[in-house]
């Protein structure tokens, strides 16, 4: 027999406070691009619990295990002050000493190079209101901004390019839907649960072109290579029957695969079957991209575009603003690179040893920011706890480097920061209460994705974006409950059989 007062309590949260010693405020779920709203208790200065604030056009009343439990990563593998690097080693520095030997380094290089050989990078993930100090700190200087830490090959002048087309809550509409090299369960937790809900109803089928994996609801798995999307395309594969007779088809498509070499050609490929099959049919077929990082669509309503690798490698500066990717230096950076690397950040990983001055940096959970998820709705996080030590809030970092450099800021407050920011962005002012999404009305809409010509397609197999659920982020690779969730599941799935096998085998 399951009792109430104990049977769906917090293993982490039992016996740690009483319920009216804790403080709460709301906030959003940035781990991943939904965007679910969320409660955070606290107490003094540390996070209890998380638990799901309900909201029926988004999470409904649910929230994923990874920012239900993550929080303990908050206090462990924080940067508490800023570093520099002296003989090969970072060494603690005060903030003054910090930002005098900065600015006094962009000074040189930007006079002996160019401003446009220092380059800024920012994360996806950040709020949106750094994301517009960083763009004007660069264009006010005429520093290089390279754009987000994505290299997603989006044409950005039409926001249905990289906007879902349906809302979240319209998923319960479907009667098909087919994935396109993506994962729900994993890389949107909270919408797999709506299109298992709707699969209970019934007269709801799904397919999926990508990477077998499990999931909580049976789906038709068509096969891993693009030429299975190139016989859907042209109407010669068995699965168009099923396509031709849903009322309302949709297709999730990963943004994984507008990483790719071929990422426009796949993006016109589908432009050319949501096309044939508006004028076969007279339907709507709702093309959704599904993104992983908390904030990749509001950087782009900013119109700031991803980065690209070549531009990376003529900096002479790199100032990277919270990239939290562990192989993202790796994979981007020569080794024998001589540019200075600043990085701004909360945590320490890998990537922190490489870098020539370390900025200690606050997470979501202590500050106010905003944030637009996959299909562009505006969402605030509200601050719960103050950063450790010399961590400051990144927009304030940047406002004491505009002193530094001798250069006036046109906004003292945060308040006055998103005044100015909303002139360009008037969804952000509204931030929790502004969603439109007018192009959904009328006539079904016929976007442009990426060229009109469409290009050559590779052969390579579509590949799943996130192969670990609860090592996604810095904020997860700092928890012992995040490493403990990922053991049990590298031991019970088999897709990580090889791992043992490996070890075993050196």
């Amino acid at each position: 027999m399951l009792l109430l007062t104990g049977a769906l309590t917090s293993k982490p949260y039992a016996f740690t406070s009483r319920p009216w010693e804790l403080r709460s405020v709301q906030s959003i779920d940035t781990l991943d691009g939904i965007g679910s709203n969320i409660r955070i208790d606290f107490k003094e200065s540390e996070v209890l619990r998380i638990l799901p604030r309900k909201n029926p056009e988004i999470n409904e009343n649910w929230i994923s295990d990874r920012i239900r439990f993550f929080y303990d990563g908050l206090k462990r593998q924080r940067l508490t002050s800023p570093f520099v690097k002296k003989s090969g080693e970072l060494r603690p520095v005060k903030w003054k000493k910090t930002v005098s030997k900065l600015s006094s380094l962009l000074k040189v290089y930007s006079f002996e190079y160019g401003p446009s050989k220092v380059g800024f990078l920012a994360s996806s993930n950040l709020d949106l209101e750094t994301i517009y100090v960083l763009r004007n700190f660069s264009h006010n200087y005429g520093f290089s901004f390279l754009g987000i830490d994505k290299t997603l090959k989006i044409n950005i002048d039409n926001t249905t390019n990289y906007k879902f087309q349906n809302n979240i809550s319209e998923f319960e509409k479907t009667d098909f839907c087919l994935f396109i090299g993506t994962n729900p369960r994993f890389e949107a937790s909270t919408l797999n649960l709506r299109l298992r809900k709707i699969f209970r109803k019934g007269n709801t089928s799904f397919a999926s072109i990508g990477g077998n994996f499990s999931s909580t609801f049976p789906i038709n798995f068509l096969g891993l290579s693009p030429k299975t999307l190139v016989s859907i395309a042209e109407g010669k594969h068995p699965i168009c029957k099923s396509l031709a007779q849903a009322k309302n088809p949709t297709i999730i498509l990963g943004s994984k695969l507008c990483e790719r070499n071929d990422g426009f050609a796949i993006q016109d490929l589908i432009k050319e079957l949501v096309h044939s099959f508006y004028t076969i049919f007279d339907k709507k077929l709702a093309v959704n991209l599904l993104h992983t990082e908390a904030n990749t669509v509001g950087s782009f309503e900013l119109g700031i575009k991803s980065f690209v690798k070549s531009d990376l490698a003529k900096c002479k500066i790199l100032y990277t603003v919270g990239i939290d990717e562990p192989s993202f230096f790796d994979n981007n950076l020569k080794t024998n690179s001589s540019s200075v690397l600043i990085m701004q950040s909360s945590h320490g990983d890998k990537n922190t040893n490489k870098a020539d001055f370390v900025l200690p940096s606050y997470t979501f959970v202590e500050k106010t920011g905003i944030y637009y998820n996959t299909e562009g709705r505006p969402q605030k996080t509200q601050r719960a706890l103050i950063g450790p030590n010399l961590s400051r809030e990144d927009w304030k970092i940047f406002q004491i480097l505009f002193y530094s450099l001798d250069k006036l800021s046109s906004f003292e407050t945060k308040s006055q920061l998103i005044t100015e920011m909303s002139k360009i962005l008037p969804s952000s002012y509204f931030a929790n209460s502004w969603f439109r999404a007018d192009f959904r009305t009328g006539q079904p809409t016929l976007f442009e994705f990426g060229s009109k010509n469409l290009g050559k397609i590779y052969k390579t197999s579509f590949k799943l974006f996130i192969e670990d659920f609860y090592m996604t982020s810095n904020l997860c690779q700092s928890s012992k409950i995040m490493a403990k969730a990922s053991n049990l599941l590298r031991s019970y799935s088999n897709n990580y059989k090889f791992l043992t096998w490996a070890s075993i085998n050196k």
